[in-house]
């Protein structure tokens, strides 16, 4: 027997609130009293407020039960029978009801009342008491008052399928509150290992409703049956708030990584080529960390997370130029189950360069100074990389200088390419040495060539060694020759102690000399030009005009006053002297060390009577008296016995008087 009733609010129509569970009785072939079937028995509900007939969809706690039921009787000869009614709640039984089954007629109607019902599952039993064939009907008993019901339909939703072991599965329902108060709810669920999982308590106002869900990690693959319910600790749940529902864990996913392929060049770096698998099931977020091994020290240079579809996922990575010898890949499951971690080790070849310049034949073999000149030139990589761009140059390995430059491009792993350098403008030089320098990836090869230039005199016999070089030793030779001379003449000449010559005596009255020699002047006339000359009156010796640069001899005061007039061929000598010490620099007297007073053994007298040459002057130059040469011998060292380096004559040097 169904019922339909709307609900208190008029939004839905339910279903008859009488859930009947069937359970089939014993039936022999000697039956003859037959139980009708359960879901046909009468069922009448009394409100326990007004005892009135409920309106309600189902039962509810203090209800009052009318229940009529139907036994047939197939043989009316057969006699009579008892029949027994009884309640199971919660495992325990009632005691049992009996009645009369009257065997002549052929059917009996079996009308019963109980009550109040108690809150859960009543188990309701009729048995024919010969046979022992009985008919059950399950009653779902609601609590009074019902304030929590299911919102939309009584089964819960299951979010997280296909659900792996170790994966988090979620079930939920909507839960109305139909109640005049407010009401906590929550779900739980039991998975039948003995562990329950209870959601979080959900706060539901009156005339809402709200999703109630709870969560639980399966351990175990394989079918598996969970139980759900609804609990508040108000109460007035509903019985639909509660059931079960079958789940199949299928075993945990596997993942796996293969390193394809590594590549390490000088342009691009290390480059790697990945490939993740997912087995069949449900995307994941995986942890991908690579790390490199540098001589047992390891380090991390990148981490990141992936998701990932079942089946096939590449990935390419670009690590730079790291320094390191081997590289390590690992992958990690993100929040769920894998079956194992994984970690790749691979040996990593860094990119290295074996560069080789070879040169051809210069053309021209023997270059002329200013013209242009090819060199040839092969450039191979037999390294395991290829180069990078790079330049070419040839460069003067004297100066530095950069004859020629061009751009070569990247060099393939065992190629070559070739071309020729152009000197527009040959260098002035008998034998240039230049250095090819190939310059590529951070690195150079280079190879040096000694060219000659063309000369006139290539048809003659060469020299075997190089004149400028010859050059040079033979002036420090020479100059090394001289510093030995002079350094003889000086030591074997017999030089004194000067403290103890004449020379410290008269340098003492120099100044008087000075003064009484400026006070006697005498004039004399150049016997070239006329010009009046005037000189000191003591002075004997070369005098030179200054109008025409005519030298001539004059005597001094005392002796024959007369000019000597200049000799044609003394006056042409006395010219080209005049004019050789206008264009060069002063020689260098040549000192013997010797003072007046000491060259006259201690004893004073005059320069000429002493038989000796004498030169004056009142400066640091004068002229020697035998040539003409122009000597510097200083006034501070005079008087004082030298030797002119031109004539090698000897003479006294003096101060002359003004």
């Amino acid at each position: 027997m169904t019922r339909v009733f709307a609900n208190g609010f008029g939004t839905s129509l339910l279903v008859s609130g009488l859930i009947l569970v069937f359970l089939c009785g014993t039936v022999t072939a000697e039956e003859r009293f037959q139980i009708e079937d359960s879901v046909d028995w009468q069922i009448e509900i009394l409100d326990s407020t007004t005892n009135e007939f409920s309106e309600n969809e189902s039962a509810h706690e203090g209800d009052t039960i009318r229940l009529s039921i139907e036994i047939a009787n197939s043989d009316t000869t057969g006699g009579h029978d008892e029949w027994a009614f009884h309640i199971e709640l919660d495992g325990e039984e009632s005691p049992p009801l009996t009645g009369f089954l009257n065997g002549d007629v052929n059917s009996t109607f079996v009308n019963l009342s109980f009550g109040p019902l108690p809150e859960g599952e009543v188990l309701l039993v009729l048995t024919i008491d010969s046979t022992g064939t009985s008919e059950s009907l399950l009653l779902l008993v609601e609590p009074n008052p019902l304030n929590l019901t299911a919102a939309g339909g009584p089964e819960v939703a299951l979010i997280g399928e296909p659900i792996h072991v170790g994966d988090l599965l979620t079930a939920s329902i909507l839960v109305h509150n139909q109640g005049t108060e407010s009401a906590t709810v929550q779900l739980e669920l039991d998975a039948g290992d003995g562990s329950l999982s209870l959601g979080p308590p959900i706060f539901i106002n009156p005339g809402s409703s709200r999703e109630v869900s709870a969560s639980f990690t399966p351990s175990i693959q394989g079918a598996i049956e969970v139980e759900w319910r609804v609990l508040s600790p108000n109460g007035g749940v509903a019985r639909e708030l509660n059931g079960s529902f079958g789940l199949e864990v299928r075993p945990s996913q596997t993942q796996n990584l293969v390193i394809d392929s590594t590549q390490w060049t000088l342009a691009d770096g290390l480059q790697a080529e990945l490939s993740i698998y997912l087995s069949e099931g449900r995307s994941r977020d995986v942890i991908i960390e690579v790390a490199i091994l540098d001589q047992t020290i390891e380090e991390v240079i990148q981490s990141f997370i992936l998701h990932l579809d079942p089946g096939r996922r590449e990935i390419s990575l670009t690590l730079g130029h790291p320094s390191a010898d081997s590289m390590i890949v690992r992958i990690s499951a993100d929040g769920w189950v894998s079956t194992a971690d994984l970690e790749i080790q691979t040996i990593l070849i860094p990119p290295s360069l074996d560069l080789s310049v070879e040169l051809g034949e210069v053309n021209p073999t023997k270059p002329i100074i200013g013209e242009s000149v090819s060199v040839p030139y092969s450039l191979s990589n037999d390294g395991n990389t290829p180069t990078l761009s790079g330049t070419l140059q040839v460069v003067r390995t004297s100066d530095g200088m950069v004859l020629d430059s061009k751009t070569i491009q990247a060099v393939p792993t065992g190629g070559s390419i070739s071309g020729q350098l152009m000197i527009e403008s040959w260098p002035d030089s008998k034998v240039v040495e230049v250095q090819v320098i190939w310059l590529t990836s951070g690195i150079s090869e280079s190879v040096q060539l000694e060219i000659e230039t063309f000369s006139a005199d290539d048809g003659q016999t060469d020299l075997p060694f190089d004149v400028i070089a010859a050059t040079y030793g033979g002036l420090s030779g020479l100059v090394l020759v001289m510093f030995i001379l002079v350094v003889y003449r000086t030591v074997s000449e017999n030089v004194e102690d000067t403290g103890r010559s004449r020379f410290n005596i008269l340098r003492q009255a120099r100044s008087v000399r000075k003064k009484a020699a400026a006070a006697e002047k005498k004039e004399i006339p150049c016997p070239e030009c006329g010009q009046r000359l005037s000189i000191p009156a003591s002075h004997s010796g070369a005098v030179k005009c200054p109008a025409c640069t005519t030298r001539f001899l004059v005597e001094a005061v005392g002796d024959e006053s007369a000019t000597i007039p200049p000799h044609p061929e003394s006056d042409q000598r006395r010219i080209e002297t005049s004019e050789s010490t206008r264009s060069t620099e002063d020689s260098t007297l040549e000192l013997t060390g010797e003072s007046a007073e000491e060259s006259t053994g201690g004893q004073r007298q005059d320069s000429a009577d002493s038989g000796h040459q004498v030169a004056r002057s009142l400066e640091d130059q004068l002229s020697c008296p035998n040539c003409e040469q122009r000597l510097r011998v200083p006034i501070e060292r005079r008087p004082v016995k030298a030797r002119c380096p031109a004539c090698r004559s000897e003479f006294m040097a003096e101060v002359g008087e003004e």
